[in-house]
């Protein structure tokens, strides 16, 4: 099971979520273990059956309102209760409400970290979900190519010595920009989205045959490259074989799956003469096309449809006679 410390919560997001430690006790030795949080809410009042001690914890002004409602003894017990769980992470305390000395005193003794921020509590929540989300998503890679064309994230794969990278070059000098070539790290997040990265070693370089290592970053700048992009598109290139009957009106697109996610794909065959570069920018605009509800194939092919319907009804002796 995948676990991050709150020392690297702190230390990767404090400037993101824009965390204060009020305490910085044991951080490294306490860890959050999915991208679920929790208010205490119920728990202070001391129904914690079913509190979920194992999540970050979040302290906003209700909470600090009821705690402060509450007799002196009735708070220190129940606040000893839930900060005595070995298994609790952290406490962030929202809006930069004054934190009740009973809290941080039962934090201090069980050596619980505990963060103050001035971002309120729902925006908080929000921001603190999407980083979790990020951190906890499945990862995977893959041998291949991401650009981000007019806007689209496309996954160019192929087998090695195939031109990805060649093609990839091409459309960096045409003006998109180059995300990783040779090792994609991809993520799921949320909402079926797969979010594709480049290799921290790698970065912007990219292998041609022939050439050798080049940065693509100190040879075109830095508006050619980005650091992570949406996949939204496959395209994977192969060897022209004449014996395979290749996809020619794109009524049925095929997809590819990445982690559960099933995205558009095509096969492009690849032979000396076809600009690759011009077909993945035509794809890419295609696949933009398509999103805004205008699928070009169908629409060919109703009218193509409709046409030889007419020219049935225009001459139904034909019709006839072919019955005959």
């Amino acid at each position: 099971m995948k676990k991050i410390s709150v020392e690297s919560l702190f230390q990767q997001a404090k400037e993101r979520l824009h965390l204060t430690p009020l305490l910085e006790m044991e951080m490294k030795d306490r860890f959050i273990t999915g991208v679920d949080i929790n208010r205490m809410g119920m728990g202070l009042t001391g129904y914690l059956k079913w509190f979920p001690f194992h999540r970050l914890q979040i302290v906003g002004k209700t909470e600090v309102h009821y705690l402060e409602t509450l007799k002196p003894a009735q708070r220190h017990k129940v606040l000893q209760i839930i900060f005595s769980n070995k298994n609790l992470p952290c406490v962030v305390v929202t809006h930069k409400m004054k934190t009740p000395a009973d809290l941080l005193a039962a934090a201090k003794k069980y050596k619980v970290p505990v963060f103050i921020t001035p971002t309120p509590t729902t925006k908080f929540i929000s921001e603190i979900s999407v980083y979790l989300e990020e951190e906890f998503a499945p990862e995977s890679t893959q041998h291949g190519t991401l650009m981000d064309i007019y806007g689209v994230g496309i996954l160019i794969l192929g087998q090695s010595g195939i031109g990805k990278s060649e093609c990839a070059l091409d459309l960096v000098e045409r003006g998109h920009r180059l995300v990783a070539d040779d090792l994609v790290y991809m993520k799921r997040l949320a909402n079926r989205i797969v979010m594709g990265s480049r290799s921290e070693i790698i970065k912007h370089h990219m292998e041609i045959r022939g050439l050798g290592i080049i940065n693509i970053e100190n040879l075109f700048g830095v508006g050619a490259i980005r650091d992570k992009k949406r996949i939204e598109l496959v395209v994977r290139l192969e060897e022209w074989n004449d014996k395979k009957e290749y996809d020619r009106l794109g009524l049925a697109p095929a997809t590819y799956k990445i982690f559960d996610v099933e995205l558009p794909a095509f096969v492009i065959p690849v032979r000396p003469g076809r600009n690759l570069a011009v077909i993945i920018e035509v794809a890419a605009m295609n696949h933009r096309s398509m999103k805004m509800g205008y699928f070009t194939a169908q629409e060919f092919a109703d009218r193509v449809g409709r046409i030889m319907a007419e020219e049935s009804s225009r001459h139904p002796a034909h019709r006839a006679k072919g019955h005959s």
